[in-house]
């Protein structure tokens, strides 16, 4: 009996238990739970709008180093120049003055070419020269004394004038009066009329001498003018029979031996100009700009000679090819080391500049087209800063134009603008 009042009671309470779990405290959790479902909500929403109003970006700081921008190249060497040396005259090669290899100097005898019948030609010219000159000294001698003897004659017929006209004057005035005789007064007319006729006589042949005088000198100085230029023409051919080196070179090739005929215009010898030698390379679009004219630039050839010199010529025009500018190095070469033709290494030296090293890809584009960085300052606000690309390497770019120590933004600065204010992861 007392057995089955105990089963009895704990029937009970396990009846009780159930009944408050299942109803009153399940119905409580329900509300409980909806009420955090509503706080979640609450909170979400929350974080929401914060989240609107703050963007997180991850930086990385940056410190500059300093960076050689010398330029290092490979060109090759140039003459200064190179030219054909021609004949000017005809004629055989009597002397050869040089072999080939040999370095001359300027105005060195090269070749000797007969003269021929050139001097004796020049010797009858000049004669005939010396003659006309003579006789245009002796005609204007003439000519000046016949003006001298024909204005005495003026002189002379203005004097008789003078006079013939004081006695026809008087011869008239005593016909008129009736004191004079006609015959008297008739001679002194015809005298005074011959008198005349002589005075414009006297001035017509004045006038004729001069005319005479410039018809034959004019004559005469073609002549002489054509004989002045045969002359000339004459001694420049003789000159031609001895050519000499346009400048100090080498001779590269030679054409011609002794006992040659040679003709204007044939090539006898080349030769070439190594001082100053000259250098040729190619810049690239990035390098271009980094140099001028003027610059120093040193030069090595493959036995590690080396000499400096200066860029005279940069190109304003890239090779269609290749995209590259040509430009030209002149060094000094008295000692002729250097010859023509050889591959060399160059390098331009340039001022080290202070550079960040940075991925190509956290770089920027603003609206205006100015390429940079954006940053984050110590008050988390966005800085634009505008960037030069100094150089590319395998694991990089290295550019200038930023702080010597900044806070890069390196992921999310495509959602940032310069000037707004943002979280850093």
């Amino acid at each position: 009996m007392k057995k089955s009042i105990i089963v009895s009671f704990i029937i009970l309470i396990l009846v009780i238990g159930w009944f408050v779990s299942g109803q009153f405290f399940g119905n409580k959790n329900y509300d409980y739970k909806k009420s955090d479902d509503k706080n979640n909500e609450i909170s979400k929403k929350n974080d929401s709008s914060e989240n609107l109003n703050k963007i997180i970006v991850e930086t990385e700081i940056s410190n500059y180093e300093t960076i050689d921008q010398s330029i290092f190249l490979q060109g090759q060497t140039k003459s200064n120049r190179t030219i054909d040396i021609k004949s000017e005259t005809t004629g055989n090669i009597i002397k050869k003055y040089f072999k080939r290899g040999a370095v001359v100097q300027k105005n060195d005898n090269l070749i000797e070419i007969s003269i021929e019948d050139r001097e004796q030609l020049l010797k009858s010219l000049e004669k005939e020269y010396d003659r006309l000159k003579s006789e245009i000294i002796l005609i204007k001698e003439t000519k000046d004394n016949n003006i001298i003897n024909t204005n005495e004659q003026i002189k002379v017929h203005e004097e008789q004038i003078k006079l013939f006209q004081i006695e026809f004057n008087t011869a008239k005035e005593l016909v008129d009066k009736g004191l004079g005789s006609e015959s008297k007064l008739n001679l002194a007319s015809f005298n005074l009329t011959q008198a005349n006729t002589n005075l414009t006589q006297s001035k017509t042949n004045l006038k004729e001498i001069e005319i005479n005088y410039k018809s034959k000198t004019i004559n005469l100085e073609s002549q002489l003018e054509n004989i002045k230029s045969r002359i000339k023409n004459i001694q420049i051919d003789i000159d031609n029979t001895i050519i000499k080196a346009p400048f100090d070179g080498i001779i590269q090739t030679s054409f011609v031996e002794e006992g040659n005929f040679v003709r204007p215009g044939d090539i006898v010898a080349n030769i070439v100009d190594l001082n100053p030698i000259k250098i040729q390379g190619y810049l690239s679009e990035t390098d271009v700009n980094k140099i001028k004219l003027g610059t120093n630039a040193s030069v090595m050839i493959s036995n590690s000679l080396k000499k400096i010199g200066i860029i005279t010529f940069i190109s304003p025009v890239a090779e269609t090819n290749t995209r590259t500018f040509e430009f030209i190095i002149e060094a000094e070469n008295d000692d002729l080391l250097f010859k023509s033709g050889l591959t060399t290494t160059i390098t331009i030296a340039i001022e080290s500049v202070k550079a960040h090293k940075i991925s190509p890809s956290i770089l920027t584009l603003k609206d205006d087209g100015t390429v940079g960085i954006k940053t984050v300052n110590e008050q988390n606000k966005v800085i634009f800063y505008p960037t030069e690309k100094i150089k590319d390497t395998i694991d990089g770019m290295w550019v200038k134009g930023l702080p010597e120590k900044v806070n890069i933004i390196i992921s999310g600065q495509e959602y940032v603008n310069d000037g707004q204010i943002i979280e850093n992861k």
